[in-house]
């Protein structure tokens, strides 16, 4: 099979991968407060892609959710360990990150904010397409993030469906010796351009059953990775574990809430939602109105768009959470901003979220001066041009999910 064709059988079947994913949504509670959740990306920043993709703007923001917003990113293995009994707890919020395929994005787009913020991630990738296109990694870069602390695993060889009701063309034998070769090899070449183990494995296409989950581990691997929507918690079969796919189709808000923000309530916000404030304003301030609810140890406020953690102060008699920005003219000049406030619900254990946005004043420019016409060539009767005295604003770029909340739900 050409490079070409074999590019575009995966992308046909990727555009339906959501869509599976979907069937499974109203099954799991993602809110459930123990184990962790797998968020599974694949593409970052490549527009023409048809479904898979998201943009480089859409990861940084989730990253910066997750990182200034009270989510713990863990290892893998973690988890696993968790799963197996291994490891007697996770912290709160826990969220996995994983990058399928072998992409280059996964290097050039997502590698750098992820090294930068410290958070841990696997890269499951299949060998074959490794080099052998403009949009693929190399196995330079593999081997610069494997000894950066990235967790290099396995994809299969080639990607395949590889279920034997996939590969009826193939008798018992020939599926058994081809599958052998796709789960081993795989396992086999990365190790060797790593040095590193290679123990946990994402099932190409979602394409996995019980029978398949028993000839991986039997190759030699420990865990492996589903595209089915939910959280992975204790005693989940670690040959079986969910994750949440990430795709152009999800809005911030859905990614909230799929992160498992359950909405609470705000008033008195200041600024007010969709307000227009002027840079000197120093202080984002809301009050949580059933904050006997909520235990006041896990209260936090962040504020994104600036990219930089700042103060806030609690109080757990009134329910007020106040940020103070210290240099406000400097880390609010020229942009939106949202203001996100969390906490853990007492009864259940479950996070809860709200957030609003607000903006600064449309920058405004003077006009263009028009030039006064030289005396010699302008006629007697025609005065010269007059300097203009207008102002007109510059285009401001609207933020992704709108500019209003009602209790954590920000509208498309």
């Amino acid at each position: 099979m050409t490079a070409r064709a074999f590019l575009a059988t995966t992308f046909g079947f990727l555009l339906s991968l959501p869509l599976f994913a979907a069937a499974h949504r109203k099954h799991v509670d993602a809110t459930t407060p123990s184990g962790a959740i797998v968020l599974c990306y694949h593409i970052v920043e490549s527009p023409l892609d048809a479904r898979m993709e998201i943009s480089r703007d859409t990861f940084r923001q989730q990253m910066q959710y997750l990182e200034m917003t009270g989510y713990n990113v863990i290892p893998l293995r973690h988890l696993y360990e968790y799963v197996t009994g291994k490891r007697a707890s996770l912290p709160a919020n826990a969220v996995v990150i994983t990058l399928d395929d072998g992409w280059r994005s996964t290097y050039t787009e997502a590698y750098p904010e992820l090294k930068r913020r410290g958070f841990p991630f696997t890269v499951f990738v299949y060998p074959q397409i490794i080099g052998q296109t403009a949009t693929a990694l190399t196995w330079n870069q593999i081997r610069e993030m494997s000894e950066n602390g990235a967790d290099i695993e396995g994809h299969s060889f080639s990607h395949p469906f590889l279920t034997r009701r996939r590969n009826e063309n193939l008798d018992d034998a020939a599926y058994a010796k081809w599958l052998e070769k796709e789960l081993e090899d795989s396992k086999r070449i990365l190790e060797k351009h790593t040095g590193q183990p290679v123990e946990f494995m994402a099932y190409p296409y979602n394409d996995y059953d019980h029978y398949l989950a028993h000839a991986v581990g039997k190759a030699g691997y420990i865990a492996a990775l589903t595209c089915d929507f939910g959280k992975v918690v204790r005693g989940s079969d670690p040959l079986k574990m969910r994750r949440f796919v990430i795709d152009k189709g999800m809005d911030f808000a859905a990614f909230r809430h799929f992160m498992g923000a359950t909405p609470m309530q705000l008033a008195e916000m200041t600024p007010k939602p969709g307000d227009v404030v002027e840079p000197a304003a120093a202080v984002i301030s809301a009050r949580i109105p059933n904050f006997k609810s909520v235990d006041p140890r896990s209260v936090g406020m962040a504020l994104l768009g600036d990219g930089s953690l700042l103060p806030y102060a609690y109080d757990a008699n009134t329910g007020a959470i106040t940020l103070m920005v210290t240099d406000a003219i400097n880390a609010l000049k020229g942009k939106y901003h949202r203001a996100v406030v969390w906490a853990t619900d007492t009864k259940t254990g479950r996070r809860v979220e709200a957030s609003w946005t607000f903006k600064l004043p449309e920058e405004v420019m003077p006009a263009p001066t028009p030039t006064a016409a030289p005396a010699q060539i302008a006629p007697a009767a025609q005065p010269a041009s007059r300097p203009s005295t207008s102002r007109r604003a510059a285009s401001v770029v609207p933020i992704t999910s709108g500019a209003a909340v009602v209790a954590g739900h920000v509208p498309r």
